[in-house]
């Protein structure tokens, strides 16, 4: 496999970033990979006869899937219809599963970043990968070596990835554990039965922090309920509250990095 070599600067290091939420055409794009290969572990598997299965009594399905996987991915995004059916049909159901997956995910690399720094995410970025500062090295379809020059790196966990991808920003787009993976395949969920599934889900949205009126809209409830919950997550102290002028913005502690993790 070819070696990708990344020169980080200690400003780079400085200005390496985690994206906390997930990257919905990345998933896509992924997701298109891993249909087109056999290759990945074996939580891919169930979702793959799933959307054979679709495929073979959905005519539309059956056209958008011939489109995806046909289109390189750089020109996926004028494939608007396509990318529609294709989303609705074949990821949005499996939506659930994709963002408990990558919120354990985030969790780890949060607690990581807490502990050890930008340094720490880089770190554990998976056997594919080696960190020996100040270069890291990546098994990629991209090989040679790439200078940040002071503009450091943002890395996203992608739940629909089969090895780590180079794109512009620059950006590392890098597979998920496969633990990770298969704690959301045939698994409770602890975390909704221990704290009651509004609860649960403000404490899952806390990981990137958020406003009341945002976890109002990712939650469903209203912002009263909102007010009302986060203010037991603070008591128990699975989250914090900063108040910046007219909001106020809820963020997920370290303890409640824990508690999410073992909830899985």
């Amino acid at each position: 496999m070819p070696k990708l070599r990344i020169y980080f600067t200690d400003r780079d290091i400085a200005r390496t970033r985690l994206k906390l939420e997930p990257d919905v055409m990345r998933e896509i794009v992924g997701s298109a990979q891993v249909l087109r290969h056999r290759e990945g572990d074996l939580a891919f598997d169930p979702w793959r006869r799933r959307v054979r299965e679709l495929a073979a009594r959905d005519a539309d399905l059956r056209t958008a899937l011939h489109t995806v996987l046909s289109t390189r991915p750089q020109r996926l995004h004028v494939e608007t219809e396509a990318l529609r059916v294709y989303f609705r049909s074949v990821i949005e159901p499996h939506l659930p599963a994709i963002e408990d997956a990558l919120c354990a995910e985030v969790a780890a690399g949060v607690q990581q970043y807490l502990r050890h720094g930008p340094e720490g995410l880089l770190d554990v970025l998976g056997p594919a990968t080696r960190w020996d500062r100040p270069v890291l090295s990546v098994e990629s379809a991209h090989h040679g070596d790439l200078h940040l020059d002071g503009q450091g790196i943002v890395l996203v966990p992608c739940y629909f990835a089969l090895r780590h991808q180079l794109a512009p920003g620059p950006v590392l787009a890098c597979p998920i554990r496969t633990e990770s993976r298969l704690r959301t395949v045939g698994r409770g969920d602890h975390l909704t039965a221990l704290l009651g599934a509004t609860r649960a889900s403000i404490l899952r949205s806390a990981v990137g922090g958020s406003t009341t009126s945002k976890l109002a809209k990712l939650v469903g409830v209203a912002p009263a309920t909102v007010s009302h919950h986060t203010g037991v997550l603070r008591e128990a102290g699975l989250i914090t509250t900063q108040r910046e002028e007219n909001f106020a913005r809820h963020l997920i502690t370290p303890l409640g990095l824990r508690v999410l993790a073992a909830g899985r």
